[in-house]
């Protein structure tokens, strides 16, 4: 304890000294600033006590002459206002003038070109007129060629109904003579008694043939092929139309089969499983053999 009283008291001894010019500046300066802000305040003080002195004033006639000056420059500037919208009221007049002169003007050209088309559009008229006139000719002319050509045509379809009747009649005939030479009852007979069920087994023509597939048919020689849905599954009847996608597949083997010898324009064709004789024109079914071969 006493060891920093000690020291305590040292630093005092030293920097007292030293501090004390710097505190006696400062109340030196602040005694100053006090002394100016007086001073300051007593000549605002003297200044508001001054009386106040006012400007000299003008004399009467000059006012009265300014006043006067006033109402001749007005005056004058009316005076010239006037005269401008008199020069503006002339200009616009004359503009107008002949503005109405080039309206005229523009109207006699007007007139004139309308006159010169109303002659042309006369003239475009009694043209289109002769025109449509000489249309209604022609097109009576194409009317009566064209009753002429539809006569004779119906000349030329009669004479072809006629002549496709003829063939017709003879092609039926044809097919009754086929009926008669070969039957469908006796060949089947005739063929299960000299074949088994499974006949087809190690024909060369059935080879790759192994049962039935859905959406498609095998044909001998040909092989399986794929059959629309509409027509998969369905069998034909004589005297319907078979497909023209089942044609190709034809049977050229007929007497190996014991078939009958197909009439000039006809053949023997492989449908699934059945073998149908049609017409090579439109596929007409002459004779059917249902379940040539079995599984």
């Amino acid at each position: 304890m006493k060891r920093t009283l000690l020291v305590f008291s040292a630093l005092t001894a030293f920097v007292a000294p030293a501090i004390a010019p710097a505190v006696a500046q400062a109340q030196q300066a602040e005694i100053q600033d006090r002394d100016g802000r007086r001073g300051d305040t007593r000549a605002r003080r003297e200044q508001r006590q001054e009386p106040q002195t006012q400007p000299p004033r003008q004399p009467r006639q000059d006012r009265t002459d300014r006043r006067q000056d006033r109402r001749e420059d007005r005056r004058q500037d009316r005076q010239d206002r006037r005269g401008d919208r008199r020069d503006d009221r002339q200009d616009r007049r004359q503009d107008r003038r002949e503005d109405r002169g080039d309206r005229r003007q523009d109207r006699g050209e007007n007139r004139q070109d309308r006159w010169g088309d109303r002659r042309d559009n006369r003239q475009d008229r009694r043209e289109n007129r002769q025109d449509r006139r000489e249309d209604r000719r022609d097109n009576r002319q194409d009317r009566r060629e064209d009753r002429q050509d539809r006569r004779e045509d119906r000349r030329e379809w009669r004479q072809d109904r006629r002549e496709d009747r003829y063939e017709n009649r003879r092609d039926r005939r044809d097919y009754r003579e086929f009926r008669r030479s070969w039957s469908r009852d006796n060949w089947r007979r005739d063929w299960d008694r000299r074949h088994r069920s499974d006949w087809w087994r190690g024909n060369r023509s059935f080879r790759g043939y192994t049962g039935v597939r859905v959406g498609f048919y095998f044909a001998p020689n040909y092989g399986y092929y794929s059959v629309p849905r509409q027509y998969w599954g369905r069998r034909w009847s004589e005297g319907d139309y078979l497909p023209s996608i089942f044609w190709r597949y034809q049977l050229n083997d007929y007497r190996t089969y014991g078939l009958g010898f197909p009439p000039q324009g006809t053949r023997w064709v492989y449908v699934d499983n059945h073998i149908y004789l049609i017409d090579e024109y439109d596929g007409y079914i002459i004779e059917v053999v249902y379940d040539f071969w079995r599984w």
